[in-house]
This record gives structure tokens, C-alpha cells and sequence, in this order.
């Protein structure tokens, strides 16, 4: 059966593109999956399930199924018969008989169908194996008598006079051979059939003799029983009658002696009842107490369990409370830091996500504020000196810009940074502008009253400028807010070009802040990396 599927498996191919013959499973796969059109992908997955199919029949059989589905699609029939054919013996070579029988079974019915007598033959073949395989000698008999019956109805004469017809004549005869080695078995099964009936008879008529004596054993054992029983039954009905004749005998007077012994026997069962009766009520009253003494005791154990586990519950409680106070209050430190350090908005997203997204702020205004002569002035003071005039100028620095929102961004040497717009408030630059000029009043106090002690003091320039900046929080350890972008650039090129004492503002912020503020335009000034640029002096605030 199996050369004689092989053979169709080979006619079958033909009308397929010869190509495909001579390309490797790879490189069928490798078309496949560029293939658009449905009839060249219909004939590669044909043509990989032979070429695989008694290597991967799994895979074989998946492909030779989508094969057939498109060969129907398409309406090519005679590919449609061979895919389901090839997928039953796919199946049947991994030993999946009810899928090939099923898939076989559907390639019979459509070879027939189409009028593929080729396919028709190896269909019906493989449905008599896979029911050979199984043990079903019926079901290969009737398969092999349906091949039998369609090849003298139809086959013959559909390919006489070629070398198929001459095949399928050889097919026709080695068929017919089987039925009768079929019949042969199914006969020799019969005569097995009656032998195994008469030794089960003889089995069975053993049995029936065995259980016949084994019944007869059992009733003599019971006439036994029953002789043994009704000798005990006359020996107590002769009892009976010996004390009938005891008690005929009794004189009145003994009568009457031992109803009197009766009585008295029957007056000291009930003392010694009524005896028992108040032991048993004297030691249920003393159960009684002791189970009462115990559960007072257990009460009285568990009310101190209770009270000990209510007190260590408390100073537990109390303790956890002083603790949540220090928590809370080292919380409040922490938040108040972090504060210190980043905006609220900022500082919420860090608490809250753990990072902080880079945000871009379109109208942002920057202030650089650095000091003259800084080295100059540190030679003159001790470094605790230094330290302590600096600290009393930034936190000055700090108060100021914290009454006009202004956000703090670092420090760097003697330069101090900060910005304004970086949230919904202050998108003017004019708080910035209002804070620099407090701040230069601040240092221009602060010189004054340095200089009436001869000590040392600052002087600054300041520079501001407005435009966009790219702010965010920077580093795992010791991380810290900082902004980029030109506008910073910028606002430092603000604070180079600026004279001591003064404000230098650009072009933009000036155009922003332009009627809230007393101006002095200096014309183009060159600017380091930024070409000529129009700057201005804030000479005052604009009176009303």
C-alpha cells in the first residue's frame, strides 16, 4: 500500500511548477513567505509537505491542509484532492489515525467527486490501512471491497491500454488476494469464537456443580444447627416443669415466709438505691463546685490576660504614636529640604514617581548675578570671613526672589542663578526685573555700612533675559534642578556686558517689561558667541 501511495504521490505532482522540485525545504519556505499571489503560495506549501513529510509530518500535514484550502479557493480541484490525500498520510505517519482516516476520508469523497480516479484509489488504500492499524478487520475488509468494487466499475476503464491501467490491474488483484486472506482470518476468528463458547459452557457448568455441592454442604451444616437447637428447648421446657411441681409443692406457711423474705430484700434494694441516689447527688454537687472553682479560675486568668495584653497594647500604641510624631515631624524636615532644593511641583512628581520627567517652558526668565572683583575682595577676608559674607549675601539674595516667586536654581562660585515662568506664574519678566532692583539696592546698603568699618564688600552686576528653557532634575545622588538652553547662554552674556551696580536687560524681556520701568537704551553691544545684540538699562521703577 505504501509504494503504491508514493506513486500517485508522484503522478500527482506534475501539474506543479517543475522548479520547485529542485529548490531545498529552506528555500521553498524563504518564497513562501515573500509569496503573494494564492496560487504560488498554494503550490509551495504543496510542494514543502512532500518534500517534509516523512521527516516533520506534523508540519506536513499543517501545510498540505492550507494547500487544500486555497486549491478550493482557486478551484483547482485535482491540487484541492492530492493536499487532503497527502495531509491523511501526513497524519497517519505520526499515528494520528482519527485525523487520517477523517482527511483520507474527505479525499475519497472529493476525488470521486472531481473524477480523479488516481486519488480516488490512494484515498480508499488509506483508509483500509489506517483501519488495518487499529485492528477494525471488518472496517479494512469494507474499504478493501469499496477499492475492489470502484476499480471494476470505474478505474479499468478510464486508463486502459496505459501502464497506469496496468498497474491498477495489479492493484485490482492484490486487493482481491487480501479479501480472501481477510475472509480466511474473519472465518478462523468464528471457529475461535465457538471453541472459546464451548469452553466457556464447560467452564460454566463446573461452576454451577461447585456452588450444587457447595448448597448441599451448607443445608446439612443448618439441619445440624436446627437438631442442636431443639435439644436445648427440650431441656428448658423440662426445667420449667421441675419448678411448676417445686412450687405445687410449697406449704402455705413457706409461701408466706418467703413472700415476707421477698419483701424485705425488695426494702433493702430501695435503701440501697436511695443510698446511691444521694452518693450520686452528693458527688455531682461536688463535681459540680470543682467545675465552678475552674472556670472562675479560667475567667479570673483570662480577665489578666486581657488586662496585661490591653497595657502592652497601649504602650504599644503610645510608642507607635510617639514615634509617628518624630516620623511626621523628620517627614515635615524632609519635605521642607526638598523644598529648599526644587519647586513644590517638582518636588511632588520626585515624592510621588520616584524620577522627574524634563519639561520645556516657552517664556522663561533668567537672572545671573555675579560679583566684581570676587578675588580681589576673598584676599582681603579669612576664609570663615569670606564664607560668612557670601552666606549673608545669597540668603538676602533668597528672601528677595521668594516674595516674587522667583525660583532659585544654584550657586556657582560667586554666581548666583535664578528663573522665573517656569510655572503657571510669573510669565513676566517684570517681578524678576522688580527683584534685581531690590537686590542692587540690597548690596549698595550693604557696601555702605562695610565701608564705614573698613571691612571689604561686594559689588554685582546682573544681567536678564527672557526665552525658552528646558528644565529637570539631574543625577541619582545629589541630584539637583537645573534649566538649559540659549536663553542661558543669553542671560550670562546679559550679566558680562553689564557695569557695576547696574541691570542689564535684553532686547526680549525689555519688549515684555518695556511700560512698567524707567529705561536707557545702549545701542548693539557685542556679546561673547552671540554677535551684536540691543541692550538696556533699568534706570528705575516707572512712577504713575
Amino acid at each position: 500500500m505504501t509504494h503504491h501511495f508514493v506513486f500517485v504521490v508522484l503522478l500527482s505532482a506534475l501539474p506543479l511548477s517543475g522548479a520547485l522540485h529542485a529548490q531545498s525545504v529552506a528555500e521553498l519556505e524563504a518564497r513562501l513567505r515573500k509569496a503573494s499571489a494564492k496560487s504560488e503560495q498554494m503550490n509551495l506549501y504543496f510542494e514543502i509537505s512532500k518534500k517534509i513529510v516523512g521527516s516533520n509530518a506534523a508540519k506536513a500535514a499543517d501545510y498540505a491542509i492550507k494547500a487544500s484550502d486555497l486549491a478550493v479557493q482557486l478551484g483547482e480541484k485535482r491540487t484541492a484532492a492530492e493536499a487532503t490525500c497527502l495531509a491523511a498520510d501526513a497524519y497517519y505517519r505520526k499515528r494520528d489515525n482519527k485525523n487520517a482516516s477523517a482527511k483520507a476520508l474527505e479525499a475519497w469523497n472529493m476525488a470521486r467527486n472531481y473524477g480523479l480516479r488516481d486519488v480516488a484509489l490512494d484515498a480508499v488504500g488509506k483508509l483500509e490501512e489506517v483501519a488495518t492499524r487499529e485492528g477494525n478487520t471488518a472496517e479494512a475488509l469494507k474499504w478493501s471491497r469499496e477499492t475492489v468494487s470502484y476499480l471494476k466499475g470505474t478505474g479499468g476503464r478510464a486508463v486502459a491500454g496505459t501502464d497506469a491501467s496496468r498497474k491498477l490491474e495489479t492493484r485490482l488483484a492484490e486487493l482481491e488476494a487480501e479479501n480472501r486472506r481477510l475472509r480466511e482470518e474473519i472465518a478462523g476468528l468464528t471457529g475461535q469464537s465457538q471453541r472459546l463458547e464451548t469452553n466457556v459452557r464447560q467452564e460454566t457448568e463446573a461452576q454451577i456443580k461447585e456452588i450444587q455441592d457447595k448448597s448441599q454442604e451448607e443445608m446439612v451444616r443448618r439441619d445440624e444447627e436446627i437438631s442442636k437447637i431443639k435439644q436445648e428447648k427440650y431441656q428448658v421446657d423440662s426445667l420449667a416443669r421441675i419448678k411448676d411441681k417445686l412450687v405445687a409443692s410449697l406449704t402455705k406457711e413457706q409461701i408466706l415466709a418467703r413472700l415476707r423474705q421477698a419483701e424485705l430484700s425488695e426494702q433493702v434494694q430501695t435503701e440501697k438505691a436511695k443510698v446511691a441516689e444521694s452518693e450520686v447527688a452528693r458527688q455531682k454537687s461536688e463535681n459540680m463546685r470543682n467545675v465552678l472553682a475552674l472556670l472562675s479560675g479560667i475567667v479570673l486568668l483570662l480577665a489578666l490576660l486581657f488586662y496585661f495584653r490591653f497595657r502592652a497594647k497601649r504602650r504599644t500604641a503610645n510608642a507607635l504614636a510617639e514615634k509617628n510624631v518624630i516620623i511626621e515631624a523628620e517627614q515635615q524636615k524632609i519635605d521642607a529640604l526638598l523644598l529648599n532644593i526644587l519647586p513644590p511641583a517638582i518636588a511632588n512628581e520626585l515624592k510621588a514617581r520616584n524620577k522627574v520627567a524634563a519639561r520645556q517652558y516657552p517664556k522663561a526668565t533668567v537672572m545671573f548675578i555675579d560679583f566684581k572683583g570676587f578675588t580681589k575682595v576673598a584676599e582681603n577676608l579669612s576664609p570663615e570671613g569670606l564664607v560668612e559674607l557670601l552666606d549673608y549675601c545669597f540668603t538676602n539674595f533668597d528672601r528677595i526672589i521668594s516674595r516674587y516667586n522667583i525660583e532659585k536654581i544654584k550657586t556657582v562660585g560667586d554666581a548666583y542663578i535664578c528663573a522665573s515662568g517656569l510655572s503657571d506664574k510669573n510669565a513676566s519678566p517684570s517681578d524678576m526685573v522688580r527683584a534685581a532692583l531690590e537686590i542692587q539696592d540690597f548690596l549698595l546698603h550693604t557696601r555702605a555700612a562695610r565701608m564705614d568699618k573698613n571691612l571689604p564688600f561686594f559689588e554685582a552686576r546682573v544681567g536678564i533675559h527672557t526665552g525658552p528653557v528646558v528644565a529637570g532634575v539631574v543625577g541619582e545622588k545629589k541630584f539637583a534642578y537645573d534649566i538649559w538652553g540659549d536663553t542661558v547662554n543669553t542671560a550670562a552674556r546679559m550679566e558680562e556686558a553689564c557695569d557695576t551696580g547696574r541691570v542689564n536687560v535684553s532686547e526680549d524681556a525689555y519688549w515684555l517689561a518695556k511700560y512698567e520701568f524707567e529705561w536707557e537704551f545702549r545701542g548693539k553691544i557685542a556679546a561673547k558667541n552671540k554677535g551684536l545684540m540691543d541692550m538696556y538699562y533699568v534706570t528705575a521703577i516707572k512712577q504713575y
